[in-house]
């Protein structure tokens, strides 16, 4: 095997004779697959990111939905508008853990809204505070007022966590949003999604919901990051065909 890997390959190109070993000709074509998955992957990101931005600014423009309409939609309803009459219940509040925002450590704060003439309460992301001195401590949080929630729905957070969080504990410190064990702790039915408060509704703090905001890289450099990829793996070909070019001793 190692005999047949060091074996040099001869390939006549006019004046030159391209002479790789084998091994080289090998490597150097698993490092541009490679390179191109890598770079084919960073355009399927801005694709993905370009879709998601395109439906915020599509969906942003519509009217709000009521709770029959948003859920007469199904699955389909991140960014959809939403307007919802009734009531905060403070006495149901859920922080979510490890949400930087820059180089701070931070919570979304969650608080339960009973929505008129429904059972099911929502959870409203009220948006993001900063983690205080102690981290064991959970930062206070002025109660919510109002009656009238305004935003858009979105799915519940897939962020993954290792470890289970102590349900028992008031307030609710939990590292991911589990609809079900959140029902079991707070003791109420919740509907499968959640709210994003507007930037200009009450009771909020710090609310950024652009796909710019919330996706951090934007399609633009995903693609730059794609352009890079792809030019080391033709890099390496180059490489490859240049290094191992001799001239023929005798042109005829």
């Amino acid at each position: 095997m190692l005999s047949l890997l060091s074996k040099q390959l001869r390939v006549p190109l006019g004046a030159r004779t391209w002479t790789p070993p084998l091994w080289g000709v090998l490597l150097a074509l698993a490092g541009a697959l490679l390179f191109s998955r890598l770079g084919f992957w960073q355009l399927g990101r801005a694709a993905e990111k370009a879709q998601l931005a395109a439906r915020y600014e599509a969906r942003h423009r519509l009217p709000p939905l009521d709770l029959p309409g948003l859920l007469a939609r199904g699955a389909d309803i991140d960014d959809l508008p939403v307007r919802l009459a009734g009531r905060y219940d403070n006495s149901r509040l859920v922080y979510l853990d490890n949400q930087p925002r820059g180089a701070t450590a931070g919570f979304h704060v969650y608080t339960a809204f009973q929505p008129l003439h429904s059972r099911r309460l929502v959870l409203v992301d009220r948006g993001w505070i900063p983690r205080g001195a102690d981290v064991q401590r959970l930062p206070p949080v002025p109660e919510a007022s109002a009656t009238l929630v305004e935003g858009s729905a979105a799915a519940p957070s897939p962020f993954f966590t290792v470890g289970e969080p102590d349900y028992r504990q008031r307030p609710l410190r939990v590292g991911r949003l589990e609809m079900d064990k959140l029902e079991r702790a707070l003791g109420v039915e919740l509907q499968p999604f959640v709210i994003r408060l507007a930037p200009s509704a009450p009771d909020g703090f710090v609310r950024e919901w652009t796909p710019a905001a919330r996706l951090g890289m934007p399609p633009a450099k995903h693609r730059a990051y794609a352009f890079q990829w792809f030019a080391l793996a033709a890099a390496v070909l180059v490489v490859l065909l240049v290094v191992n070019l001799r001239k023929n001793p005798n042109p005829s």
